[in-house]
């Protein structure tokens, strides 16, 4: 993935085109197969995921908790931020490509660009706001 198709992801769309050019270095491609566990709830966070291409559904305690995830968006972020295991389970639903963030390298770049803050934030809003409905 070069960096202007990086900046289709909303958390690194507010770096400079240097800056995710940087991130692309450390971040590694990966594609899982659909039915793939991606993570798994309780393992420990090591990195975090970022979707380009095709979707995933989250699992808490092995039932469906937040809805789906698609290209742009990421996960993983909370067990790295909080240093604990993954809240939740990943599935791919079909062909599932994300770039993977290691830890250390997640932690410096919000330390680096505390502006990648605000679109995580809105981010994990709408998850939150997801599951409401979800749930409700």
């Amino acid at each position: 993935m070069d960096s202007a198709a990086a900046a289709s992801i909303p958390i690194l769309s507010v770096l400079s085109s240097k800056a995710r050019g940087q991130v692309l270095k450390s971040a590694r491609e990966r594609t899982f197969a659909p039915g793939d566990v991606v993570v798994r709830q309780g393992d420990p966070a090591l990195h975090v995921y970022l979707v380009t291409a095709g979707t995933a559904r989250v699992e808490r305690d092995g039932e469906s908790w937040s809805g789906r995830l698609g290209p742009g968006e990421f996960f993983g972020e909370l067990g790295i931020i909080e240093e604990h295991g993954r809240t939740a389970t990943v599935v791919a639903e079909d062909e599932l490509t994300c770039l993977l963030l290691p830890a250390w390298e997640f932690r410096a770049l919000l330390k680096e660009h505390p502006e990648m803050a605000l679109p995580m934030l809105y981010a994990v809003i709408a998850r939150l706001h997801r599951r409401e409905r979800h749930a409700g």
